[in-house]
């Protein structure tokens, strides 16, 4: 292992530093939200301090019972969506008028005013969108969210069963997803071509490699960064070789043999054979990390499908350049592409039980039928989990930024290739032990990725003891 620099002893201590104010500010929310809890107040009786109320307006010719649905949400663009889905749903159902009710908080703050909501017993929305990251808090004990077997039953032969497992517990459906994620190898056709490198030709780890080797022979570019200070890296390929953080029995499984495998190759690209670098600005969502790939630094990241419109935001530079392809094979015949990034919507137990049925029946409408996913991608730009509807024109369409190829059909062909994700109790605290511990000190200090993984999982172990 190396020596820490100058340098890195000081970003850890600024990291530390902000672990301990994140923590705060998370206790300083917690505690105010239970005191307005204990006061008889409820969530919404916060809004004026940190969120934004987005409102319905309820159609008074329509002939269905009017349904208030109460509804949390991190992200702007996700309650768009919903609103304009019950527009739709009110439009063909007689039974229900559904009205959806808005507020939108930071991710963290919604998150923990959603948790200490349902500790309370009081507060919580009828519905909520949970991401993934976050979900395995929300099924730990007594499980305070309705299931939802009998809703994704209804279009199950039609969904990609891997994107509904994150969401599982015990074999219960309790959230419903926006879209796929899939994880896909993003190429810089202009780097490759300068190097003299088809992506085609590249089918597995070991082609991969060569390529790199190449391209940092002929060019001024390296193949590819590495997060040092995010998960993603790291477990796109740990799922794509068969690990992850649980598996479908739900045991934590982070020092598997498949992991140590798949970040051991992402160690030795930095430290052995000298085609990769730690990202700049640490993560893939960095301005200087936007700034080094629009310039051509870089050839290849591997990124979920939702990443496509990082390029089109932030780095202009890209157009036409950037191939869409699957991730090389770890051996022949095995995965080629696995699932990040998501967000469930799930329906709280203190919603009032004369709701629940309407509830279930717009959440079965608003992201599982074929008209929804459709709207997921022309919506939202996020690759849809029902197989039928990747013949739709809309997702058929060639994309001029991406080589003028129809990026949706090509991933249709990765689904029965798909490696699944499971999340378990203590999955929050796992990919957090990844993102802050693991990625930094196998890609900057060199560490072991067996015993790095291996120091993650009795931390994650502890948590229960």
């Amino acid at each position: 292992m190396t020596t820490r620099t100058g340098t890195q002893l000081t970003r850890t201590a600024n990291h530390r530093r902000r672990m301990k104010l994140s923590l705060l500010g998370i206790l300083t929310a917690t505690a105010t939200l239970a005191a307005a809890c204990d006061s008889g107040g409820s969530v919404s009786d916060l809004e004026d301090g940190g969120g934004e109320q987005d409102t319905m307006e309820a159609d008074p010719e329509h002939e269905g019972e009017e349904i208030e649905l109460e509804f949390w949400t991190f992200v702007d663009a996700h309650a768009d969506f919903m609103k304009e889905r019950a527009e739709e749903f009110n439009a063909e159902n007689s039974d229900y008028n559904i009205v959806i009710n808005s507020s939108i908080a930071d991710f963290g703050e919604m998150h923990d005013r959603l948790l200490v909501a349902l500790q309370s017993g009081a507060g919580a929305p009828d519905i909520v969108d949970i991401e993934i990251g976050r979900f395995g808090t929300f099924v730990r004990g007594d499980v305070q969210l309705h299931p939802l077997t009998d809703v994704v039953d209804e279009h199950r032969d039609q969904l990609v069963e891997e994107r509904l497992a994150p969401y599982q517990s015990d074999g219960v459906e309790y959230g419903i997803d926006y879209h796929l994620g899939t994880y896909v190898m993003y190429y810089n056709k202009a780097v490759l071509d300068e190097a003299g490198v088809d992506a085609d030709e590249i089918v597995t780890w070991d082609d991969y490699i060569e390529a790199g080797k190449q391209v940092v022979e002929n060019t001024d570019a390296m193949m590819t960064s590495v997060e040092p200070a995010s998960a993603s890296t790291l477990l796109g390929l740990m799922k794509q070789n068969g690990g992850g953080v649980y598996d479908e029995n739900n045991e934590l499984i982070l020092d598997s043999p498949q992991n140590v495998e798949a970040v051991q190759l992402i160690s030795d690209m930095v430290h052995e054979h000298g085609i990769a670098e730690p990202t700049p600005g640490g993560e893939n969502h960095e301005p200087t990390y936007y700034e080094a790939f629009n310039n051509g630094e870089y050839a290849s990241v591997w990124m979920p499908q939702w990443y496509m419109i990082r390029f089109k935001d932030f780095m202009p530079d890209t157009e036409g350049d950037i191939l869409v392809r699957p991730l090389p094979e770890f051996e022949p015949g095995g995965n080629i592409s696995t699932m990040g990034g998501g967000t469930g919507t799930a329906i709280t137990t203190q919603i009032d039980e004369d709701k629940l049925d309407a509830a279930k029946q717009f959440l079965g409408f608003a992201k599982l039928t074929e008209e929804a996913q459709v709207a997921l991608w022309t919506d939202l730009g996020f690759d849809p989990f029902r197989n039928d509807v990747y013949d739709d024109p809309a997702l058929t369409e060639p994309d001029p930024w991406f080589n003028n190829e129809p990026v949706m059909t090509n991933l249709l062909d990765m689904f029965d290739r798909l490696a699944p994700e499971y999340t378990g109790p203590r999955y929050p605290e796992a990919t957090t032990e990844l993102g802050e511990n693991v990625a930094y000190e196998v890609i900057e200090e060199g560490a072991d990725p067996q015993e790095a993984l291996e120091r993650a999982t009795d931390s994650v172990r502890s948590i229960d003891e």
